[in-house]
């Protein structure tokens, strides 16, 4: 059975969220900021490698070295600019356009 809950350990709560309600992951070296939709972000004490690995089922995509996002929360790609618009955020993205469209049609 699929988990779809994410765990972010914090002080000393573990916050339970939803996997749709994460924005998008972004690398730090060794640490990973979560960025949630309710406008909360916290740090991860893990590089976005085991990140990638624990929610790559989830609908979460690598769309440039530092950044892990998930796709049901993109709202826009600029090809020019090379960006995607994922709630007030703009990211960069470093994938070729052809693939990061086909997989948002998954």
């Amino acid at each position: 059975m699929p988990v779809n809950k994410f765990l972010i350990p914090h002080r000393d709560v573990i916050h339970v969220v939803d996997y749709s309600s994460i924005l998008f992951f972004k690398s730090d070296n060794c640490y990973s900021h979560i960025h949630l939709m309710n406008g909360n972000t916290f740090v991860l004490i893990k590089s976005l490698s085991k990140v990638e690995r624990e929610v790559e089922d989830n609908g979460f995509i690598r769309i440039s070295q530092s950044f892990l996002v998930n796709v049901s929360c993109i709202t826009g790609i600029h090809k020019k600019q090379r960006t995607v618009t994922i709630g007030s955020h703009i990211l960069p993205f470093t994938m070729p356009v052809r693939e990061l469209v086909q997989l948002l049609a998954r």
